[in-house]
């Protein structure tokens, strides 16, 4: 298995960007870690996904979920492809206004090709993320990576949706859409039910087949995705409200507050109130945006 960045989980990154032909990689598996974005800049490849082969040319876009394994069978003599590989956390920030049919879009066509008057566009959506990458700081730097990422989503979605009707994607696999409705119950319950035992009796199956599931497809347990979640809606609250820690902890159905803080120093490795100085200091572009 190939890793595009060996040290992305080791060094615990946000997010990875750079350009790579993969010529010595062809016929073996490339292990994209979370979710991959991929855009061809020049030549072909022959692309395997789920033992299906697609044509990946300039100007196409190949989206690696967290589940898929790419194989690139066969690469042309001037393959060069720019990926933006987004950890687990970001992922889940970035999809926060996707609609829950891009899943199914991409699972259905994972090679999305890209009309002639959209490949100057790509370019120069290639040209802000590199030059964000390079040039911004810190908390600044992922927030801004986060927001292209997701407006390029959003773009896909929207400009899908004029030729593919939601209705007409094919099903998902048993499996993956277990898991994508799972993730859509996260979002709409995750501020009241922590339990893993809630999310298996509204999916209609056992928390051992879900934790199954959901360690071969996210690499994670149905635990560890209900609280990332959890930290992902305090660290919204702390970043766009003014209510009090025991305010959020009622909000978060936390029965004790100090419970709540420990919680959210045990994930995130500060406290809430430094969270919250953080945020609101790189919003004004006060504070220190050092690495």
């Amino acid at each position: 298995m190939i890793e595009i960045e060996p040290t992305f989980i080791s060094e615990n990154k946000v997010f990875a960007m750079g350009q790579i032909s993969l010529k010595e990689h062809s016929m073996r598996l490339l292990n994209p870690a979370f979710t991959t974005v991929f855009i061809c800049q020049s030549g072909w490849a022959i692309v395997s996904l789920y033992n299906k082969k697609y044509l990946f040319k300039k100007g196409d876009i190949l989206i690696a979920y967290w589940d898929m394994r790419p194989v690139f069978l066969k690469v042309s003599e001037s393959f060069i492809t720019y990926y933006c590989m987004m950890s687990e956390s970001l992922c889940y920030d970035t999809f926060q206004n996707i609609s829950s049919s891009f899943c199914d879009l991409v699972y259905a066509y994972p090679v999305l090709k890209t009309p002639v008057e959209f490949v100057e566009l790509l370019s120069h959506w290639i040209e802000e993320v590199l030059w964000i990458n390079n040039n911004m700081l810190g908390n600044s730097r992922e927030l801004l990576i986060k927001n292209s990422i997701q407006n390029l989503f959003l773009v896909i979605d929207s400009e899908s949706q004029k030729i593919v009707s939601p209705n007409d994607l094919p099903a998902m696999p048993r499996a993956q859409e277990i898991v994508r409705q799972f993730c859509i119950l996260l979002e709409k319950n995750s501020k009241r039910y922590h339990n893993v035992a809630f999310y298996a009796e509204k999916l209609s199956i056992t928390p051992y087949y879900l934790s199954t599931i959901t360690s071969k497809i996210m690499q994670d347990t149905p635990k560890g995705m209900i609280d990332k979640q959890i930290i992902l809606e305090i660290k919204i609250i702390l970043s766009t409200t003014d209510a009090s820690l025991k305010m959020i902890a009622e909000q978060m159905n936390f029965e004790d507050t100090s419970y709540m803080c420990r919680f959210f120093r045990r994930h995130t490795g500060m406290s809430m109130l430094d969270f919250r100085k953080k945020s609101l200091s790189c919003i004004s572009g006060t504070g220190n945006l050092g690495n």
